[in-house]
């Protein structure tokens, strides 16, 4: 179950709230467009004044330009809220916020001007409002149930310009090399790369912008699976740092019933999963990028897989665990802290041989009028 406390805990579940209220509102009209409106300007001077934002152009951009308080901001999503019927969302819209709260995750830079709007003191109130709301819809209720022992489905994403079955999704189906194999070789690799630190690397100031590898997922081509709703596998919509697919390939998977899964809820389970096994990257530009995103500056933590898949044959991130807990500094032990960054929401990764065994594949695409993904 979704609570209000969840979605108000980390910057996706803010976001993920102010999507959801943005797709059953107008923004043409009323409270909507009014939202809108103020948060347009409210991000374009808060980037400006980050060294940032856009630049304007056209009729009018030479004219004065409206620039709203946090205390409009405030009396305009309180507005919105009283003004949406956010009982009746659909599962749909659900799963469209969540792609939206998805697609502005940033793990390699600040967060974008809204992200910062919504961290705001000075929004406590009517996004407590909007998320008491939000977490009493039914939509999202069903969303929140953790699906990790429901029928799961692998979504393997094409290219544009591909044949099917191409597409370098970090969610792709098992091939010849063996899961071993993968998480062997990115051991190998992250320990070459931090072996490879210099002492002028590690006295870098962690604002220095040195970006890299930024993600603490477990090494692509382990196979990705998802609960599916009345609107496709969850792994077609949620999908941090896409790429813009617009086609895919949908396979049932036959999961081990008595698979050992890491179940990661809360910011707490992740640090735990990094207790059985962890690789201190404070040298790398991991340092540079989680500064950025989270603020903090410190000794930083990434899992090793390789050690995670010696107790577990999965590691699964509810859809609650990525609202709370996705990009933000999670405390491991006094002195270092680990960051959720480019997952799934909802997603269980399989990191032990034999990978589960994949059904026939069907074909979906992705509608532009419709904002929606069908099969075709």
């Amino acid at each position: 179950m979704i609570t209000p406390e969840d979605l108000l805990a980390g910057p996706r579940g803010r976001r993920f709230c102010l999507g959801l209220l943005r797709r059953v509102l107008d923004q043409d009209t009323g409270p909507g467009e009014e939202l809108h409106a103020t948060l347009f300007w409210a991000g374009y001077h808060l980037g400006q004044a980050r060294g940032g934002g856009g630049v304007l152009f056209g009729p009018g951009a030479a004219e004065p330009h409206p620039h709203p308080s946090t205390a409009d901001v405030a009396a305009a999503l309180a507005a919105a809220v009283s003004a949406a019927d956010l009982a009746a969302t659909t599962v749909l819209e659900a799963l469209q916020a969540v792609a939206d709260a998805a697609a502005f995750a940033r793990y390699w830079q600040e967060p974008d001007a809204e992200d910062v709007l919504l961290a705001s003191s000075g929004l406590a109130a009517p996004l407590r409002a909007l998320a008491s709301a939000v977490a009493a819809s039914p939509a999202v209720t069903a969303l929140g149930v953790d699906h990790h022992d429901a029928p799961q489905w692998a979504v393997e994403f094409d290219e544009p310009d591909r044949g099917t079955g191409t597409g370098d999704t970090g969610a792709a189906a098992p091939g010849a090399v063996t899961a071993a194999r993968r998480t062997a070789d990115w051991q190998r690799a992250l320990l070459a790369e931090v072996a490879a630190v210099r002492p002028s690397d590690r006295r870098r100031p962690a604002a220095s912008h040195r970006g890299g590898e930024w993600w603490s997922t477990p090494p692509w081509g382990l196979l990705v699976t998802t609960a599916a709703l009345d609107d496709g596998p969850v792994g077609l919509w949620a999908v941090e740092d896409d790429q813009g697919w617009d086609r895919a390939l949908v396979s049932p998977v036959t999961a081990p019933p008595d698979a050992r899964v890491a179940i990661v809820d809360d910011a707490e389970d992740w640090a735990d999963l990094c207790r059985v096994g962890a690789v201190d990257v404070s040298g790398t530009t991991r340092r540079h990028d989680w500064y950025w995103t989270t603020g903090r500056d410190g000794d930083w933590i990434t899992p090793d897989w390789a050690a995670i898949a010696r107790a577990y044959d999965a590691v699964h991130l509810t859809f609650r665990g990525w609202l709370r807990a996705a990009g933000t500094a999670v405390p491991v032990d006094a002195s270092t802290a680990s960051v959720i960054a480019g997952w799934t929401p909802g997603s269980t990764v399989w990191l032990r041989d034999p990978q589960p065994g994949l059904g026939a594949s069907a074909a979906w695409r992705w509608d532009d009028e419709a904002e929606r993904w069908i099969a075709s």
